[in-house]
């Protein structure tokens, strides 16, 4: 199988994620599920490279357990993470993990982001969680994630950073830029005094939205 064109897509949206300032230097990594009839293939960015030196050869192609496909880095070490949501999320076709600075201080806050913004919640798919805390490629950390994430796009890794999936790459990154709008509303909104929810009736609507776009 030619695997170019996915390869290609997962790189520019790594680099994207860097230009738009969701990451610095190395950190976070991106990936895309491969299609594939018989196993679970995915497309990952490599273990401590800057994305803006990379060329699409270097994103990993491998299965699930990291058996290289295609590709001869070392791929991400959150490889178990993204893996993980490809299985439990059919729906997901793209995994973004990246540290974006009004995110990562949510994250260090610790509490759940409530409905407060209505395209968080038609694009992001409600509150937003908060994995507890847990050592970078652990199994523990992918049983925090998952439990965050849930049926949404998007959950805070506790004193870490942000995590965003989507059923493409493009949605992956957006939902990525809709965590990091999302966070600063939130903190700009505590530090000024009064956090606001949406209406209940809003919320059940907007999360019929949510689901529908899925």
């Amino acid at each position: 199988m030619d695997y170019e064109a996915i390869r290609k897509e997962a790189l520019i949206t790594a680099q994207a994620m860097l230009s738009y300032g969701l990451t610095i230097g190395d950190s976070g990594n991106v990936s895309a599920r491969v299609p594939d009839p018989d196993r679970l293939l995915l497309a990952i960015t490599p273990h401590g490279c800057y994305y803006d030196t990379l060329s699409p050869e270097d994103i990993v192609v491998v299965d699930e357990e990291g058996e290289p496909v295609a590709g001869d880095r070392i791929p991400s070490v959150e490889l178990l993470l993204h893996a993980a949501i490809y299985r439990a999320r059919p729906d997901v076709a793209a995994v973004i993990h990246a540290h974006p600075p009004l995110a990562s201080a949510a994250a260090v806050v610790g509490r759940p982001i409530p409905p407060i913004l209505e395209d968080q919640m038609i694009f992001l798919g409600g509150q937003i969680e908060v994995a507890p805390h847990a050592m970078t490629g652990s199994p523990q950390l992918v049983d925090y994630a998952l439990g965050a994430l849930g049926d949404r796009n998007a959950c805070l890794l506790a004193n870490h950073g942000a995590l965003a999936v989507g059923h493409d790459l493009r949605a992956a990154l957006t939902a990525c830029q809709y965590l990091e709008k999302l966070a600063q509303a939130f903190l700009f909104a505590t530090w000024a005094g009064q956090v606001n929810v949406l209406p209940p009736d809003v919320v059940e609507v907007e999360t019929k939205f949510f689901r529908m776009r899925r």
